[in-house]
């Protein structure tokens, strides 16, 4: 069995008076990160009830796509900068799919 994807949802609060700014520092890293190689999905998510929450899907060819992606550069530098503009520590949950495939187009 080859390398298997890797799943990432990540969820940032961001203080209210910080929200645009740090929506703008994650946007400038989903930009470098699309360029990553085995990145498949690296999408910036706003909360649907509460507009401070902002955060990743993001879906990895395999683990060591993933820890390349968690040393380079865009990820590392800024980091503390990011975190004194949340509320919260940041919640990062790592998880393969349960079952082969993907969800179907229309549920």
């Amino acid at each position: 069995m080859g390398p298997m994807t890797i799943n990432v949802l990540a969820i940032f609060h961001a203080l209210p008076e910080h929200r645009d700014e740090l929506k703008r520092r994650l946007e400038v890293m989903a930009e470098a990160t699309h360029q990553e190689e085995g990145c498949l999905l690296y999408a910036l998510q706003e909360g649907a009830e509460d507009p401070n929450v902002l955060g990743f899907v993001e879906k990895w060819a395999s683990e060591e796509a993933l820890a390349k992606h968690l040393q380079a550069p865009h990820v590392r530098e800024g980091g503390e900068e990011r975190q004194a503009m949340m509320s919260q520590p940041g919640v990062v949950i790592k998880t393969y799919n349960a079952a082969e495939g993907e969800w179907p187009a229309a549920l």
